[in-house]
């Protein structure tokens, strides 16, 4: 930050130009058509993290932590490697470290022409372990008819004291994440614009249901944009952002207050 000193003489002589020079103008007050903007922006703010995350067993919102290890099979080399990096290149900000190789698999992407008998296999074969987020959401990732489907494993973490009532002693993050995607059903659409929406799915983990409009998991419920082909929105990536700066020890709650404020300020720049 600069600090701009003056001399005194220097300010004295401008003294009397600076008198006979208008005042500078006002800002112009608020006008009821400002207020009721922001006012519309807040609320598609709040509704839209509120249709996006999903608390846990903990009631809080899960993360990764450090570290992610994607892996993508089922489709070709190159297209793999393309769709990893996508997912690199949209973590890099949020902090997180990303390995490609060398490194166990945390995050799984699947592309498959058999996506309801693969999940079905899944679900059978580590029940337990795909349960941990509760056995509501493995029997919706096992017969859901969407044309991507992810289930995460969460470890709640913890071993910290809450120091008040809005913190908890438990600090949610992913093990794994296991993303399917049925090839019968993505045909129309590019390999860069399911890069990204995979890439949403397995940094944030979203709710199933979540098709908010401003959100590229709207994609499969929506004509393409007459602007160019679907890509990660500023909204999902300013949710994305908050997401990774929120408090982890916070209830959800104050989870999705501390993102719906980051996403604000961001829209404001």
């Amino acid at each position: 930050m600069k600090t701009i000193v003056l001399p005194l003489l220097a300010l004295a002589g401008c003294a009397t130009l600076a008198a006979a020079q208008p005042p500078p103008a006002a800002s112009p007050a608020p006008t009821d058509f400002d207020i009721v903007v922001r006012a519309r922006q807040e609320q598609a703010i709040r509704a839209f993290v509120a249709s996006v995350t999903e608390a846990g067993r903990s009631g809080q919102l899960a993360r990764w932590n450090r570290e992610i290890c994607p892996a993508v099979i089922g489709i070709d080399e190159s297209q793999a490697g393309f769709m990893a990096l996508r997912i690199g290149a949209v973590a890099a900000p949020l902090e997180l470290r990303v390995r490609t190789s060398g490194c166990l698999s945390t995050m799984l992407i699947v592309v498959t022409n058999d996506a309801a008998g693969l999940a079905t296999h899944f679900a059978h074969l580590y029940p337990v372990t795909l349960r941990t987020d509760g056995q509501a959401k493995l029997n919706l990732f096992a017969h859901t008819g969407r044309p991507v489907r992810w289930i995460s494993v969460t470890d709640l973490g913890g071993g910290v004291l809450p120091n008040s009532r809005l913190t908890r002693a438990t600090d949610p993050h992913f093990q794994a994440m296991l993303v399917i995607v049925d090839g019968r059903q993505i045909g129309g659409f590019s390999l860069g614009e399911l890069s990204d929406y995979v890439a949403m799915v397995a940094l944030a983990n979203p709710r199933p249901g979540a098709r908010d409009p401003a959100s590229i998991l709207s994609m499969f419920d929506r004509p393409r944009p007459a602007d160019g082909p679907f890509a990660l929105t500023r909204t999902d990536q300013s949710f994305l952002a908050g997401l990774y700066r929120m408090n982890p020890f916070q209830s959800a709650q104050s989870q999705r207050e501390s993102i719906a404020r980051h996403m604000r300020r961001n829209s404001s720049d």
